[in-house]
């Protein structure tokens, strides 16, 4: 049964871990699930390419850091908070971080400089397309009067003529002229 805890555990974590051992007929509290997790064991070196950023221990109120093998995408380490004096304390005891992944936070950089002064900084892919989409959205509040002049000027215009597809596909046979044979032999 503790197997199963554990797989659940690390699969759905803790809630909807308990709803799903519930429909599987192995109920369990979410405390219990989360027990039976351990910590794995933090490697002496980071890795080649070292994802950080931080998140939420209880929202609004405690914040941590979590670290991150990029190319793996397994997680290595929790850290207590998010303060560039404890990432950089964890660099300097985990050398060999030849990228970081981070967002746009200066703390971590703060803490990459001290401590990784050789690791080339990188933003992640969800921060670089939200900070993008924040840009854009913007821009075009900036511009709407403009925008909007240009969208009625288009409503005016002329259609364009529509042109004929490139590429017609081939028609579906009549369905009176398919065989009546069984899919499977039987």
């Amino acid at each position: 049964m503790k197997t199963l805890w554990r797989s659940v555990a690390l699969t759905a974590g803790g809630r909807p871990g308990m709803r799903l051992c519930r429909s599987l007929a192995a109920p369990t509290g979410r405390a219990r699930l989360l027990g039976q997790l351990h910590a794995p064991d933090v490697a002496a070196r980071s890795p080649r390419v070292l994802g950080v950023d931080d998140f939420a221990f209880r929202r609004s109120r405690t914040y941590g850091t979590i670290l991150l093998d990029v190319e793996t995408s397994t997680p290595i380490d929790l850290l207590p908070d998010r303060t560039s004096e404890t990432f950089a304390a964890w660099l300097t005891a985990h050398p060999g971080a030849e990228i970081i992944c981070r967002d746009r936070d200066g703390g971590y950089s703060r803490a990459i400089k001290e401590a990784a002064p050789d690791a080339a900084e990188v933003a992640d892919r969800w921060h670089m397309l939200q900070h993008l989409s924040a840009a854009v959205e913007e821009t075009c509040h900036q511009h709407r009067a403009c925008l909007h002049k240009y969208a009625l000027d288009d409503v005016d215009a002329p259609a364009p003529p529509t042109a004929p597809p490139t590429a017609l596909l081939p028609l579906m046979p009549p369905l009176d002229n398919i065989p009546d044979t069984p899919l499977m032999p039987g």
